[in-house]
């Protein structure tokens, strides 16, 4: 290979690292940090942007897939630092076990997929793959990666010195509550929902057949940690 496509392959190459850091920087640095009463978030208009947890290929998840494909596995509490980013919520959470993987840090930071979405037009809660938020002071098994884009927030005052992590599917598959919580319901999607209507359900369905299969799987996850 000669010299010219040395140069061209690093143009390219700089060029996608330039839309990539353009891209983060747009969704995940500049934000707009804020605290949201809980009259707020509870009166917001509940959106199920995605109807089932198990994705857009409807994937049937084991135990096993889901410990696979996760970097890692840790149990602890959700804390009440939050950053309202776009289209995202990072919020911290303290480890307490650690069943795969290393964190450098008991305080770690993960990022939730469905967010609050408010401006003049529209204030609503937008549900993501089944997902629902932790809530402070609750017990969880969280299955995680490592957020790839730390490099490029790295100066920005919100992100520096923080363990972020992404859940491993963005799913409801990926959080499992190990406080007792409210009984979850089938959500009927031709009903107008508030948030505050289902905020202490543990996963968003539209079928009794899923809402049967995210507790089998659950049944499976708290039986591992219990012999881990």
């Amino acid at each position: 290979m000669n010299k010219k496509w040395f140069v061209v392959i690093f143009i390219i190459l700089a060029l996608v690292d330039v839309v990539v850091g353009f891209s983060v920087r747009k969704k995940y640095v500049d934000i707009q940090p804020r605290s949201l009463s809980e009259k707020v978030e509870d009166e917001s208009v509940f959106v199920l942007v995605t109807s089932s947890f198990k994705g857009i290929n409807n994937e049937k998840f084991s135990l096993e897939k889901i410990i696979k494909d996760s970097d890692v596995i840790v149990k602890g509490t959700a804390l009440r630092d939050r950053i309202y980013a776009d289209q995202t919520i990072l919020t911290a959470f303290n480890v307490t076990k650690v069943y795969k993987g290393d964190i450098t840090n008991s305080k770690i930071y993960v990022f939730e997929p469905s967010y609050f979405l408010l401006n003049k037009r529209d204030k609503s809660f937008r549900a993501w793959w089944g997902y629902n938020l932790m809530k402070p002071g609750h017990e969880y098994i969280l299955f995680l990666k490592k957020w790839k884009y730390t490099n490029f927030v790295r100066y920005n005052p919100y992100y520096r010195g923080k363990d972020i992590y992404i859940f491993t599917h963005n799913s409801a598959i990926d959080k499992f509550e190990l406080n007792k919580s409210s009984v979850t319901k089938v959500i009927n999607p031709e009903d107008s929902v508030k948030y505050g209507q289902v905020k202490d359900y543990e996963v968003f369905v539209y079928n009794k057949d899923e809402l049967t299969e995210y507790y089998q799987l659950k049944e499976k996850v708290l039986n591992w940690i219990s012999q881990n």
